[in-house]
C-alpha cells in the first residue's frame, strides 16, 4: 500500500538529514579487505588493454588462464576515482555509496508507509544490521541498486526498459545483480490481483532483465556465475569467512542480525484483520523478508540483504504505532532528536579522508615499505605471498612481481592452488618442499603473525634461501639461486622506512633508539596505527604509564578503533 507523502515538509527534512548523519556513522568498519587493491589495478589494466576481458598476467600459477573479472566496470569507476581524487578518497566513495543506498531506502519506506518517522527508524535498523560488512568492494553497488529497485518497482508501474537499463549496469558492478533477478520476480509479480493478464507483462518484464544481464563481456558464464558459485559446497572457496553461517564461529558478526533474526514473526500482525486494513499486506516485504533470511542464514554475507528487506515488511506495523503520535510538536521533538543523536554517533569519527583510509582498510597492514625496497631494487619474478596481499602487489607493482594465488579466488585459481597455498599457511609439514616445487623465487609474509618469524628461520636453515628486508609487518627472503644486486638500494626517507627502523630496533631490543624513531614516525603521520601501538608498548616498558595513555588518547581521537591497545 502506497500513502500519499503528507508528512510536513521541515519534519521530513529534518528526518532526512538525520538519517543521512546516522548512516553515514555506520561507513566506519574496519576491515582488512583483499579486495580492493585488486580491483583498483583491474580498473587500470582494463583501460591499459583497451579490453574488459582478461588473462591472468598477475600470478604464476595460473599464467594465461582466463580470468572472469563480472566486476569490471566497478574496476574501472574505483582506478578513475583514484587516479582524479586520490587514494584515500575511496572512503567518500564508500560513504556517498552508503548515505545513497539508505537514503533512497528511507524514501521507499516513507512512500509505502506515510510516515517519516517509521521510515528513518527502519532504514537506520537496517543500515545497523548491514553495518559490519560495509568496506570498500563492489558489493555496495548491489546495495544500492536493491534500494533503487525498491523505489522504481515496490507498488509502483515502472517501465521495463528502465528496468533492463537497471540490471545491464548492476550485471557489470556486481554479481549480486542475480539477486536482484530473484527481488525483481517478487516485485512484479501480480500477488494482489492473481489472473493471466496481470501475469504475462509480469512475465515480460522478468524476461528482458534477464536478457539484459547477458549484456556483459562473458555472457551466460557471468549470468550463471553466481548460481554455480552459491550451491558449489565442493568449492574450497566456500570456506571463505564471509560464506559461512552467521552460528559459525570467526569472521563477521553482526549482533543485531542475533536479535532481529526472530522479527520476521512480527509479521503475525499481518493475520489481524484490523492491522491489515490499516496497513495493507506488504506481499513484496514479506516475501523479500523470507527469502533473505534464508540466504543470511546460510550465509553472513547477505545479512544487509535481510536487513533492508526486514525494513520494508516491519515499517507498515511501526507507522501504525507512529499514528499514535498526533502532535506536531512532538514529532518535531523526536525528529530533533534523532539528529541529535546521529549526530554525537559520528562525532567521535574523522572526516578526513588519509586516518580514515588508513583505519578503515587496515592499510597499517600492508608491506608498503617493502614494497617501496622491491621497487628500489628492480625485483621481478615469482613471489609466493600471503593471500590478502596478492592484491596490493598487483597494485603496487603492476605484474613486475607474479603471485602463486591472491583474492580473485575461483575467477582465476582452481581448488587444488587453493589447498597448497591453505599447506603453506598452516606450515604443515614438508611445506617448503611445497614452496621450492612451485618455483618460486621469494617469499614475502608478516613478520608477527602466520608463524612468520619462524617460518625465515625455516628457510634460511634450509641454507637454500636468504633474507632481503624486513619492515614494519613484513619480511622478504630470496632464494639463493636467484641473482641480486651485491648491494641493496634503499628507497628515499620517509615515515614508513623510519617505523620499519624503530621496529627493527624495538625487536633487537634497543627501546630508547626505537622510541626515538617511531615518534618521527608520528610527528609525520600521527594517526598510523602500528606506530600508535609501538610507542605505547615502549613507554610501558619503560613503566612510563601517563605517557603511555596519553599516546593513547592522541590516536583514538584520530580514530576510534579497538585496535589500539
Amino acid at each position: 500500500m502506497t500513502h500519499p507523502l503528507a508528512e510536513p515538509r521541515y519534519l521530513l527534512l529534518l528526518l532526512f538529514v538525520a538519517g543521512c548523519v546516522l548512516y553515514l556513522s555506520f561507513g566506519y568498519t574496519e576491515m582488512a579487505g583483499s579486495d580492493l587493491w585488486w580491483h583498483i589495478a583491474a580498473g587500470r589494466e582494463i583501460l591499459q588493454t583497451g579490453s574488459p576481458r582478461l588473462v591472468d598476467d598477475w600470478s604464476f600459477s595460473a599464467n594465461g588462464a582466463d580470468w572472469l573479472n563480472h566486476e569490471w566496470l566497478a574496476d574501472i569507476i574505483y582506478y578513475q576515482w583514484v587516479s582524479v581524487f586520490g587514494l584515500t578518497s575511496l572512503v567518500y566513495w564508500k560513504w556517498l555509496l552508503i548515505v545513497v543506498t539508505f537514503g533512497v531506502l528511507q524514501y521507499v519506506l516513507y512512500r509505502q508507509t506515510g510516515s517519516a518517522l517509521a521510515a528513518f527508524i527502519c532504514a537506520g535498523m537496517a543500515a545497523a544490521m548491514a553495518a559490519p560488512f560495509l568496506d570498500v568492494r563492489p558489493h555496495l553497488y548491489t546495495l544500492l541498486f536493491f534500494s533503487v529497485l525498491l523505489g522504481l518497482a515496490c507498488g509502483r508501474q515502472v517501465s521495463r526498459w528502465v528496468l533492463a537499463v537497471l540490471f545491464v549496469v548492476w550485471v557489470n558492478l556486481h554479481g549480486g545483480f542475480f539477486f536482484g533477478l530473484m527481488a525483481l520476480a517478487i516485485l512484479v509479480f501480480p500477488w494482489r490481483h492473481l489472473s493471466l493478464d496481470q501475469f504475462r507483462p509480469a512475465f515480460i518484464t522478468g524476461a528482458l532483465c534477464v536478457a539484459a544481464c547477458l549484456l556483459n563481456p562473458s555472457g551466460f558464464e557471468t549470468l550463471l556465475f553466481p548460481l554455480v558459485y552459491a550451491f558449489d559446497d565442493s568449492s574450497p572457496y566456500r570456506e571463505l569467512a564471509e560464506w559461512h553461517s552467521p552460528f559459525r564461529e570467526g569472521g563477521i558478526r553482526s549482533p543485531l542480525f542475533f536479535v532481529l533474526m526472530w522479527a520476521p514473526l512480527l509479521a503475525l500482525a499481518y493475520t489481524v484483520k484490523k492491522v491489515r486494513r490499516r496497513t495493507g499486506l506488504p506481499w513484496e516485504g514479506l516475501l523479500l523478508t523470507g527469502l533473505t533470511l534464508a540466504m543470511a542464514l546460510t550465509s553472513r554475507r547477505f545479512i544487509p540483504l535481510f536487513g533492508m528487506s526486514l525494513a520494508l515488511m516491519l515499517a507498515p506495523l511501526l507507522a501504525l504505532l507512529m499514528s499514535a503520535i498526533r502532535k506536531p510538536a512532538l514529532r518535531y521533538t523526536l525528529a530533533v532528536v534523532a539528529l541529535l543523536a546521529a549526530v554525537v554517533r559520528l562525532l567521535p569519527y574523522p572526516l578526513q579522508a588519509a586516518p580514515a583510509f588508513h583505519y578503515l582498510t587496515a592499510e597499517y597492514s600492508y608491506p608498503q615499505d617493502m614494497v617501496d625496497f622491491i621497487e628500489a631494487n628492480n625485483f621481478k619474478g615469482r613471489v609466493y605471498a600471503l593471500y590478502n596481499w596478492g592484491g596490493y602487489l598487483h597494485w603496487r607493482t603492476d605484474g613486475e612481481l607474479k603471485v602463486f594465488i591472491d583474492g580473485r579466488a575461483d575467477t582465476v585459481y582452481d581448488a587444488d592452488t587453493y589447498y597448497h597455498y591453505i599447506g603453506v599457511l598452516a606450515g604443515r609439514p614438508g611445506w617448503i618442499d611445497a614452496v621450492e616445487a612451485t618455483g618460486a623465487q621469494f617469499v614475502l609474509w608478516p613478520y608477527g603473525q602466520r608463524n612468520g618469524q619462524q617460518k625465515l628461520e625455516a628457510l634460511r636453515a634450509t641454507g637454500r634461501w636468504r633474507a632481503l628486508y624486513q619492515d614494519s609487518v613484513s619480511w622478504l627472503a630470496a632464494r639463493t639461486s636467484v641473482e641480486l644486486p651485491s648491494k641493496p638500494t634503499f628507497p628515499p626517507p620517509s615515515p614508513l622506512r623510519e617505523l620499519s627502523r624503530a621496529t627493527t630496533l624495538a625487536r633487537n631490543g634497543q627501546g630508547h633508539e626505537s622510541l626515538q624513531a617511531v615518534q618521527n614516525v608520528r610527528r609525520k603521520l600521527p594517526w598510523q596505527k602500528n606506530a600508535c601501538q609501538l610507542e605505547i608498548n615502549l613507554h610501558r616498558a619503560f613503566n612510563d604509564a601517563t605517557s603511555a595513555q596519553r599516546v593513547l588518547d592522541e590516536c583514538l581521537g584520530y580514530f576510534p578503533t579497538r585496535l589500539l591497545r
